[in-house]
């Protein structure tokens, strides 16, 4: 794959739901970045993925800490843990320096391993993780790609809307360690976790790209926070199956991390023989942008989009500019009539949504389509176009499903406005407004 540290790209209508009185609410998101993680650039929180779980804790102890040089070089740091009792097929940690341990459990799917503190240990060992699933290994094959090493090629037609692969974290390692440890001790350390791990599961970590444990940690990883803002929060999670998935700026599949558990979907139908890709970045950006970014960690992305002629990529560059043009226009419109129903000539047109899906469509931005089908879907509502709600409802809801799960919480407001748009909510709210002496005139007829 790619010499390049993966990224978490979240999805969501920041803003739009809460304007329309949060009917249409999506989680908290933000523009994660690469790997490299110290404080300066962490740019924004992203949501718990595990609940805060309370627990009793036993009287402290000082585990095992392991080697002697372990102990030698942090003896004078090291603190007994605060200490929760993890379930019993997890064993005890074998080795800590400060509040950090080493935790596995080989029984957790394909096995787990985590140097992290006792509080996150717990919070992992005692949170639901599914088990492995996706459509049949068969259906593609590992491959070498011209230009960017071994890539994942489909061997038979994959439907848009199918699941790739689900896998679990194979190894969590908290970012503090692994930005403060001592190299030759890091990797003496992150050898360990390694070690725990199930042989299967070992090899494929191994068959990464990367020189060390270390180097292929860093250039496979994904960010995941576990609680929030809490302290130690940042954690760095492997999935090594998941690792051999290129890179390309107009990807046919979307990847989402929740529960610890990498997913990834098709967003369109992939033909045998076409590679399997996800984006390290969020696509919607200019040419130059995307290659700014990926040039900042060693990568020159040649995918389809960025080798677009000189024409048909300015073509784009202007697409992309209008897609966030329009956003933000409606994003204004809508939130200042947050508060009450907007009842003035001004704001929102029926057309709005519509045209944004258009611009998504034409730029080929089929892993972020939730948002502009939301939109467009309660837009034409509030207008009172049923064909139309219906129709970008649909839409909404398998794109949702695709790029969120089962559990976005716009999901249910979508299925309710394909089903019966004049029982929604937002049906018709825009059809009058206020005429010039302040008596209710028909503005927006409403369509048969």
């Amino acid at each position: 794959m790619y010499s390049l540290p993966r990224i978490v790209v979240g999805l969501s209508v920041v803003g739009f739901a809460a304007a329309l009185q949060e009917h249409a609410s999506t989680a908290k998101s933000c523009s994660w970045s690469p790997l490299l993680i110290r404080e300066h650039q962490l740019t924004c929180t992203a949501p718990p993925l595990l609940p805060l779980l309370e627990a009793k804790p036993r009287p402290a102890t000082l585990f095992n800490v392991g080697t002697p040089e372990l102990m030698k070089e942090y003896g004078e740091r090291y603190e007994p843990p605060k200490a929760y009792d993890l379930p019993a097929s997890w064993e005890e940690p074998k080795q800590c320096f400060t509040e950090f341990c080493l935790y596995s459990n080989p029984d957790v799917d394909e096995g787990m391993s985590l140097l992290t503190t006792n509080r996150y240990a717990y919070l992992v060992a005692t949170s639901p993780v599914p088990k492995s699933a996706g459509i049949e290994s068969t259906a593609y094959r590992a491959a070498e790609v011209p230009g960017k090493g071994v890539g994942l090629i489909a061997n038979r037609l994959i439907r848009k809307g199918e699941i790739i692969m689900q896998r679990p974290a194979a190894l969590l390692i908290q970012s503090t360690p692994h930005l403060d440890l001592d190299p030759e001790l890091r990797e003496e350390v992150y050898q360990s976790a390694i070690d725990q791990l199930p042989a299967a599961t070992k090899a494929r970590f191994m068959s990464q790209m990367g020189d060390t444990v270390y180097d292929r940690t860093e250039k496979n990883a994904f960010r995941i926070y576990l609680d929030g803002d809490r302290k130690h929060s940042t954690h760095l999670g492997l999935f090594p199956e998941v690792s051999k998935i290129n890179h390309d700026c107009r990807p046919n599949l979307h990847y989402r991390i929740a529960n610890l558990t990498h997913t990834t979907v098709a967003v369109r139908d992939i033909p045998a023989g076409e590679e399997l890709s996800v984006s390290y970045i969020y696509g919607k950006s200019s040419r130059s942008d995307r290659q700014s970014q990926l040039h900042e960690w060693g990568f020159n992305c040649t995918c389809s989009q960025c080798t677009l002629p000189a024409r048909e990529s300015g073509a784009s560059d202007v697409r992309i500019r209008q897609i966030q043009a329009l956003e933000e226009e409606i994003e204004a419109l809508m939130s200042s009539s947050s508060s009450s129903v907007d009842t003035s000539n001004k704001g929102i047109r029926p057309e709005m949504g519509g045209k944004l899906v258009e611009l998504f469509l034409a730029e080929r931005l089929d892993a972020y389509l939730a948002p502009s089908y939301t939109r467009a879907a309660l837009i034409y509502s509030m207008f009172g176009h049923e064909a139309r709600a219906r129709e970008y409802a649909g839409e909404a809801v398998g794109a949702l499903e695709r790029e969120v799960g089962l559990q976005a919480r716009d999901i249910e407001s979508m299925r309710r406005l394909a089903e019966n748009p004049k029982a929604h909510w937002s049906w018709a709210v825009k059809v009058t407004s206020r005429g010039p002496g302040g008596g209710k005139n028909k503005t927006q007829g409403v369509a048969k």
